[in-house]
């Protein structure tokens, strides 16, 4: 699996390598030199694949967490043979990498100026092949390896149960392929059509419909000035940030798909409640149409966990900054591109609540946990808080760890919530106008690690620690077996 996703690279960087010869500003080689490396190494890993036939979730999981760090280390190379960013800082260059494939929009780059067009290209199709593409193109490949693929689907749409769009998982990739790719077209298309440039409308279109957040441009999307422009980019955001099995259903069956599930009702009325939240906290601090703009802005752009910025919210009320940090902690639905806890956890957590509080009182009831229509297992409402518990613990963690490196508490649990929810940007120091080299740089490699983990959900990542362990305990108890021979 690891070789397919580096071969996706591969074809990645030679693509942003004819945008580079096209744009004539430069990277062209250096491009061409990692998108050979990168497709030698995985062209290798993948005719060499040998599968186990005692394959199972560990296992399928375990692919999928090795293949993220094998694509983020290759991902590094065209910023550093590029010049982009020197070999003496190559952390830094894995840091912009994992951010890009974990769809976070953290950046460690300033001058976006003196980056080749080719490179801010690759840059943006690090975040759309790691919103999606990836994990579908293995779950497409691995039937033909002999290890079925529906755990990684699950593990990138978790949920109560997964969601099989058709009877094979090899179609059910191509469908969300031809989905996700055509959703791309039409933002790309929408934004060219207000007025960005070719260029700039693909680049964002890459970012938005993964969710990711990356832009060409310094200043994100207030370098357009463009109320169009962002109305575009918000119906973006919001339909990515929801499930795209439900997108595909809704296509099928009609909108009706959309009101049969209460995942999507909480989502809107998050954003919404978020988006009034903050125009009633700012309307004293902005004018009035301003704050509506930003307001509506930042309640898509963070719920969504999309993180794109048209103006700089560190500038506002504390009162605003508490609920950007629950957008930020929530994210977007299950199945979708988003990070976050998802909102389907949410509403987990607030049922599970409320049926302990009646059982407070009524002790010998027998309250369900429901979602709409759908009753909810006491052993998978049991891992939703679990789950929820291991995620605020792991904020609270790294942000302790920050703040003992030197970083002021607000940017550092901020920064905390936004790796590992996979956002982008934070609060303090790190606002949207900012760049996380405010962190030292023993803390980006923490934030990397919060990055990858947010990405790769925590569960699935403890079983790849579970399955790489057992792996090397057969291999150790097999030398001895050979040595006792």
């Amino acid at each position: 699996m690891a070789g397919a996703g580096l071969l996706a690279v591969a074809f990645a960087m030679i693509f942003s390598a004819v945008v580079a010869v096209v744009d004539g500003g430069g990277g062209a080689a250096g491009l061409i030199v990692s998108a050979v490396l990168t497709g030698s190494v995985g062209l290798a890993l993948f005719l060499g694949s040998q599968v186990s036939p005692t394959a199972d979730s560990a296992l399928a999981f375990a692919a999928v967490a090795w293949s993220w760090v094998a694509v983020s280390l290759a991902g590094a190379l065209p910023f550093l043979l590029t010049g982009v960013i020197s070999w003496e800082h190559f952390d830094d260059a894995i840091f912009e990498s994992i951010s890009g494939f974990t769809c976070s929009g953290s950046t460690i780059l300033s001058d976006f100026g003196s980056v080749p067009q080719g490179v801010l290209f690759y840059r943006s199709m690090t975040q759309w092949l790691g919103g999606m593409g990836l994990v579908v193109l293995a779950v497409a490949v691995l039937p033909a390896l002999g290890i079925g693929g529906l755990d990684l689907i699950a593990s990138e749409a978790p949920g109560p149960t997964a969601d099989r769009l058709t009877l094979r998982v090899r179609d059910t990739a191509r469908q969300l392929w031809l989905l996700y790719g055509a959703i791309t077209c039409a933002v790309g298309l929408a934004l060219f059509l207000v007025g960005m440039s070719v260029f700039d409308a693909v680049t964002h279109a890459f970012t938005t419909v993964s969710t990711g957040g990356f832009s060409p441009h310094a200043d994100s999307i207030a370098y357009f000035d463009s109320f169009p422009i962002e109305m575009v980019l918000m119906i973006g955001m919001v339909y990515s940030g929801a499930s795209f099995s439900i997108h595909w259903h809704a296509l099928r069956q009609g909108i009706g798909a959309y009101t049969r599930v209460s995942e999507i009702r909480w989502y809107l009325l998050l954003i919404a409640g978020a988006f009034g939240m903050l125009v009633w906290v700012n309307h004293g601090e902005l004018e009035w149409l301003q704050s509506l703009r930003e307001s509506v802005f930042y309640a898509v752009s963070l719920g969504s966990n999309t993180g794109f910025g048209n103006s700089d919210f560190v500038l506002w009320m504390p009162a605003a900054h508490l609920t950007l940090l629950v957008l930020m902690l929530v994210g977007g639905m299950s199945g979708s591109t988003a990070g976050g806890m998802k909102v389907l956890r949410l509403q987990v957590i607030f049922r599970y609540s409320f049926r302990e509080l009646m059982r407070a009182r009524h002790p010998n009831a027998v309250i369900p946990i429901r979602l709409g229509r759908t009753t909810i297992e006491e052993q998978i409402a049991a891992k939703v808080v679990g789950f929820v518990l291991l995620y605020l613990g792991l904020i609270v963690v790294g942000g302790v760890v920050l703040s003992g490196m030197g970083v002021d508490p607000v940017t550092a649990f901020s920064g905390s919530v936004s790796a590992l929810g996979n956002v982008g940007p934070a609060l303090g120091e790190a606002g949207p106008t900012s760049n996380f080299l405010v962190f030292p740089r023993s803390g980006r490699v923490v934030l990397m690690m919060m990055m990858a983990l947010g990405r790769l959900e925590l569960f699935p990542a403890m079983l790849m620690l579970v399955a790489s362990l057992r792996g090397l305990s057969q291999m150790r108890r097999q030398r001895e077996v050979g040595q006792l021979r």
